[in-house]
């Protein structure tokens, strides 16, 4: 992929910067900025974990806005009308090519509450330790390798891709220093 260009947008399909100006406790007129989806507010992050074994499948995703490859756990846009089990399973299907059982969501999680209104639910899906996957069904805009990381190599998987010059996304990096300090 090769940046063309950024530009300053004021008007998107896709999200839109809002403004709130609210009065503090102690009586100070504030202002606010934060970014908003259209037509969405809820994302699903999937953590795909192998029954057996443990493994976990992470993708190595290139995000444009970075331009650089981002490793994180599959994830997409809940649509109009679509559930967060069924949203997950098909974001799955689609970036992975993997298919499992949703053994847990979480109740609805901030991403980024300073600057991004929009929530998120973390669905655990268990995979079959044989499964195989299908061709992913990826959009135009994206690019995405599966890596299945075996239990106990997080560590030594982020090193790997740090050392390529990928960006490690939050939430799996959360996952990693909880293993390691709780």
């Amino acid at each position: 992929m090769n940046i063309l260009k950024t530009i300053d947008v004021t008007k998107s399909p896709w999200i839109r910067s809002k403004r709130v100006v609210y009065e503090s406790d102690k009586g100070q007129v504030l202002n606010w900025d934060y970014v908003e989806r259209v037509n969405a507010r809820s994302s699903v992050l999937i953590m795909p974990r192998f029954k057996e074994s443990g493994d976990l499948i992470f993708i190595r995703q290139y995000r444009v806005i970075f331009d650089c490859y981002v490793i994180g756990f599959p994830a997409g846009v809940v649509s109009d009308g679509e559930d967060v089990e069924s949203c997950a399973m098909r974001e799955l299907v689609e970036e992975t090519g993997y298919t499992g059982r949703v053994v847990q969501i979480s109740p609805e999680l901030t991403l980024n509450s300073a600057l991004i209104r929009e929530t998120a639910c973390c669905v655990v899906v268990e995979l079959e330790e044989d499964a195989v996957p299908q061709k992913q069904d990826l959009e135009p805009s994206e690019k995405i390798e599966v890596h299945r990381v075996k239990n106990g190599q997080l560590g030594t998987f982020f090193q790997q891709a740090d050392a390529r010059g990928d960006i490690i996304g939050a939430g799996p990096w959360y996952m990693l220093m909880a293993t390691q300090y709780l």
